[in-house]
């Protein structure tokens, strides 16, 4: 192993260990202020409060991976009772007792998971229309020259709206 590699790998055991006993004292005294923690670890304050900050970002990644698991757990016992429910079902049936709470299970379910969220919906109708005048003219050759009718002019509108999903069935 190289000099300098040691001397990072020494540096990095003693800034692991400068930062343990940093949360140590701080569970002891939870007043003490950085200059007095500097004082007691022979380092700058600015070290100290670096020190803080990564003991405090430690201990959130920490509080997160609890929470998820604890999450994770309830979701999975939840999902078990789920299955005990569906033992219940005799001729593809379940009794009124037993949708009522499978209905509890699916809404904790929801709410653990934390999508359940108010839905807004915004229908937008756009309506669009274009007006013009227009005939048709019917044109026929006879002796080899084009020979036509022509109606009456006649007004068009043309409508373009957004529908909403049902309302294009009809």
């Amino acid at each position: 192993m190289t000099a300098p590699s040691q001397h990072l790998r020494d540096l990095r055991e003693q800034r692991d260990s400068r930062r343990l006993g940093v949360a140590k004292a701080l569970r002891d005294t939870p007043n003490a202020t950085n200059i007095e923690l500097s004082k007691v670890f022979g380092v700058t304050r600015d070290t100290i409060a670096q020190d803080r900050k990564a003991n405090m970002e430690m201990m959130t990644q920490s509080t997160l991976t609890e929470t998820e698991l604890l999450r994770a757990d309830m979701l999975q016992k939840l999902e078990h009772l789920n299955t005990e429910l569906e033992l219940h079902r005799t001729d593809g049936k379940l009794p009124v007792s037993v949708i009522h709470e499978a209905l509890l299970v699916t809404r904790s379910i929801i709410e653990l998971l934390g999508v359940r969220k108010p839905v807004v919906e915004k229908l937008e109708v756009r309506r669009s229309s274009v007006k013009f005048e227009t005939s048709i003219v019917r044109t026929q050759v006879v002796d080899g020259k084009p020979v036509g009718a022509r109606t009456e002019p006649q007004q068009f509108e043309l409508v373009r709206k957004t529908l909403s999903l049902t309302e294009g069935q009809q």
